[in-house]
Order: structure tokens, then C-alpha cells, then sequence
């Protein structure tokens, strides 16, 4: 499913990735854990095609990643993507238009559970709220993997 094979990534002089092996199978909930600047977004990020290796290759599902990785892989960012000018309601039918693994159902469903209302801009919502939404949209794809 993923496969890091000789995985290096290096900024400068620094090498922050060196040599990374990696293979996981479908099905499986994996913690990346290590200190502060020990690589951790930096993996993440080449997984999800936002970096670019300096050696080693990236596989998900047998090809690199790109266009077709993104069909499986749901991300939440640090920073918000989100247009703000739009309504969570919004918001939910442009991902449910894009994605053809999203699950409007289950984002109407969280976003209530939540307490989240629907017809509220984004703009108008506090940071923790955006967050909210954003973890929102991701848990309601139906990707092989979650970052």
C-alpha cells in the first residue's frame, strides 16, 4: 500500500530523512513518533507529494506520488485551505463535487455532532471551529489513508 525505499530527504547540508524503509500494509493505524525537527512532517510530506525527494522514492499503491495517490489519501494540513467566504454547507457540497470519495452523509453528520452550523461562513468562525470543519472534511472521505 505505502513503501518508502531508500527514502533521503536533505535541506541544505541537513539531512533530515536518511536511508527510510518503510512498508505498510491496508488496514493498519500507525503513530509516527520522534522529537521536534526529527522528520516526522517532513515524511508526511513527501508522502503526500508536497516535497520532493533528494533520493529514494515514494510508493503508494505501486506508483508515485501524484494525481491518482490523492484519490486514497485524505490530509489535514497544518494551516487551513479553506475559502473562507464560503458556508460550511458550501464547503461540503465543493468536496462532495470533487472528491468522489466523500461522504456528504457522514460530514452533515460529524458537522452536527459537533454542533457546527452548516449555514455559517467560514469566515465568521473561530480558529478551533475551522479546524473543526477542516478535520471534518477529511474524516469524511473514504480514503486508504488518513495523514
Amino acid at each position: 500500500m505505502l513503501e518508502c525505499k531508500n527514502l533521503c530527504k536533505q535541506f541544505d547540508n541537513k539531512l533530515i530523512l536518511d536511508n527510510i524503509n518503510l512498508k505498510l500494509e491496508k488496514g493498519k493505524i500507525i503513530g509516527l513518533l520522534g522529537k521536534n525537527v526529527s522528520g516526522k512532517s517532513t515524511l508526511i510530506k513527501l508522502i503526500n507529494d508536497l516535497l520532493t525527494p533528494t533520493s529514494g522514492k515514494v510508493l503508494i499503491n505501486g506508483l508515485k506520488p501524484g494525481v491518482e495517490s490523492k484519490k486514497v489519501i485524505s490530509y489535514l494540513p497544518e494551516r487551513t485551505y479553506l475559502d473562507n467566504e464560503l458556508t460550511v454547507k458550501e464547503t461540503v457540497n465543493y468536496f462532495s463535487e470533487f472528491y468522489d470519495n466523500f461522504n456528504s452523509e457522514k460530514a452533515y453528520q460529524l458537522l452536527n455532532d459537533l454542533d457546527l452550523d452548516i449555514n455559517q461562513r467560514l469566515s465568521k468562525m473561530s480558529k478551533g471551529m475551522k479546524e473543526k470543519v477542516q478535520l471534518v472534511l477529511v474524516m469524511s472521505r473514504m480514503p486508504n489513508f488518513i495523514y
